[in-house]
């Protein structure tokens, strides 16, 4: 399928002024992502996972299924990275909980590609997926994802310790998005 073929039944597609937010379709693009986690900045990534695992996950992708799902950001039909819902290892999540990563080229950051991808998922998971809360962890020295966090309007809620690392905390609740965004009118489209 190409871009501009359409969705599967059942996949999520989310249309933003600039971006779509939608499955990998192709091997290119899942090798490509897998290059990316190999080469990633250390404050971007807990662990690197299973190779054959990481690919399995990202052939599903466009589907959520038991807290997971993964998608490309799409820029004029080019993925420019990945952003995905997950679920931690050894850390359960309370119903409605879901936690985000978001990972974009090196050469498409400071554009503000991640702030709208992430505000994208968000009003989806919010508006879609029956959301009660979206947080993400991020690195306390990663000053550009806390500032994209902050302007999304997600708020600082504290820290934990994971992959032997310290990690600060973001979330937005149910509450905090509806006040944020009162009317769902402004919602992306969905296909």
């Amino acid at each position: 399928m190409d871009l501009h073929s359409g969705p599967a039944s059942g996949e999520v597609w989310i249309r933003g002024r600039r971006l779509v937010l939608r499955p990998l379709l192709t091997a290119e693009e899942i090798d490509e992502e897998w290059q990316a986690m190999v080469a990633a900045d250390p404050l971007a990534i807990g662990e690197l996972p299973d190779e054959d695992s990481f690919r399995a996950r990202l052939r599903r992708s466009g589907r959520l299924l038991d807290g997971w799902l993964d998608l490309a950001i799409d820029l004029n039909g080019v993925s420019i990275g990945r952003i995905q819902t997950f679920v931690p290892a050894g850390r359960a999540l309370p119903t409605g909980t879901f936690d985000v990563g978001i990972g974009l080229r090196e050469d498409m950051r400071g554009k503000g590609y991640g702030r709208e991808a992430l505000a994208l998922l968000t009003d989806w998971l919010f508006g879609d997926a029956a959301a009660e809360a979206v947080e993400a962890p991020t690195d306390p020295a990663n000053v550009a994802m806390r500032t994209v966090f902050e302007r999304v309007g997600w708020a600082y809620v504290g820290s934990l310790t994971e992959f032997g690392r310290d990690w600060v905390m973001y979330r937005i609740t149910r509450e905090q998005w509806q006040a944020r965004h009162g009317s769902l009118s402004s919602r992306p489209t969905r296909h």
